[in-house]
């Protein structure tokens, strides 16, 4: 989006104050979603940055941190008693209050939410965690991988003679990121009719649960996919991952009643198209694993571009298996705006763009990261009232 562009359109959130405490990913990736639709968010931050330079010092960080773009940062010691007084203003200010630290933290510094609600009644608080904030696993500390694990979907992941193995992606944190802007956001759209803020709750494992919903619905009826069953031979005959003879994955999901005539025709079983045992899905179930056999030889002697035309060309669902460097280069992906160009350290590197994509409001990255306490003066003097001579005391004691 051009300049011109995000001056005429401030995105959706325009006008929604953001206060930030927040770190990690989840958080960061909840705050982002808000921040990129237009939302004003101050990111509050430890006094030292990541490579130990002091609250004096501008740090920035020696990698990118597109997470938190478009973001001001100040730095306050949380665990300070001036800091409370600061918080209480910032508070005051605020629309939105995201914090993602173990439950009871924020108790203990003085501002949990109903004292939160107390200082601002109008102020929305999104509290992210491991295991949410009630509970008797609440006060666990958990990071990615466990939410993964205690939500079900570490039990169902890679094949089914391996040990149970992450996604290789950050599933829980992201999907629970975007479980805190969609709840924020609901909470917005209440507090705009009622003038009346509400505690937002989402956390790792139950964004993981929440995921879990298909597998959920196949256990209620006696099918429960272990390790590798959701899209077993025999779940899915007729879909699946395989290898083209010029050594490119690609997916295949030609399971439905729809696709298996055309399928069969395709690899040269026309006899099967018309087969009873096989015209419905329950029925190919029982010769998954030789309509799978078949398909596997087919693909195997065919290139990725052959294989790719022709499913295309029949109308059946495929992808290939991309990298992160085929994802870079993907003419669709590019053609849709997916990644964002930036500058970093004499290097361009992509980044990915703000979504979903709104046709009227869509989100915008207008500045990228800021150095962590940039915008101390600005905020604490200019928007918040305190005096320079105050901030000189604050920064002196170690408070921002």
């Amino acid at each position: 989006m051009s300049e011109s562009n995000i001056k005429s359109n401030p995105g959706p959130l325009s006008g929604v104050k953001v206060v930030d405490l927040t770190r990690a990913l989840a958080g960061p990736i909840c705050t982002m979603i808000l921040t990129d639709m237009g939302a004003e968010t101050i990111k509050v931050e430890e006094p030292r940055g990541g490579d130990g330079g002091c609250a004096d010092q501008l740090s920035v960080s020696a990698e990118p941190q597109p997470f938190n773009r478009n973001k001001k940062s100040i730095t306050l010691n949380l665990r300070t008693d001036k800091a409370r007084e600061i918080l209480h203003r910032l508070i005051k200010w605020g629309d939105v209050l995201v914090e993602n630290y173990r439950p009871g933290f924020m108790k203990r510094i003085g501002f949990d939410y109903p004292v939160v609600r107390d200082i601002n009644p109008h102020i929305i608080m999104t509290s992210i965690s491991g295991y949410g904030q009630t509970g008797p696993y609440a006060r666990r500390a958990a990071f990615e991988p466990v939410g993964q694990a205690m939500g079900g979907l570490m039990a169902v992941t890679g094949p089914a003679d391996m040990p149970p193995m992450d996604a290789g992606a950050a599933v829980a944190d992201i999907s629970t990121g975007v479980f805190g802007a969609l709840g924020t956001l609901l909470a917005l759209y209440h507090q705009q009719s009622t003038g009346l803020g509400q505690h937002v709750d989402a956390s790792l494992v139950e964004s993981i649960v929440f995921l879990m919903g298909m597998n959920l619905s196949l256990y209620n009826v006696g099918q429960d996919p272990g390790k590798g069953g959701l899209f077993s031979p025999t779940r899915t005959p007729g879909g699946g991952i395989f290898k083209t003879k010029d050594g490119v994955y690609i997916i295949i999901m030609a399971q439905s009643d729809q696709h298996w005539p055309i399928i069969a025709r395709i690899i040269g079983r026309e006899n099967l198209a018309v087969d009873p045992d096989y015209k419905i899905r329950r029925d190919r179930s029982n010769h998954g694993v030789e309509i799978n056999s078949m398909m596997e030889a087919w693909v195997r002697s065919h290139a990725i571009d052959e294989v790719e035309s022709i499913m295309d060309e029949a109308g059946i669902p495929f992808g290939r298996v991309q990298t992160l460097e085929d994802m870079l280069k993907d003419p669709h992906l590019k053609a849709r705006g997916r990644f964002q160009d930036f500058d970093f350290q004499g290097k361009t590197l992509p980044m990915i763009a703000p979504y979903p994509v709104l046709s009227a409001t869509p989100g915008s990255i207008r500045t990228l990261w800021p150095a962590i306490g940039q915008h101390n003066e600005e905020i604490y003097h200019n928007l918040l009232g305190f005096s320079l001579e105050e901030l000189a005391v604050f920064k002196s004691e170690g408070v921002i």
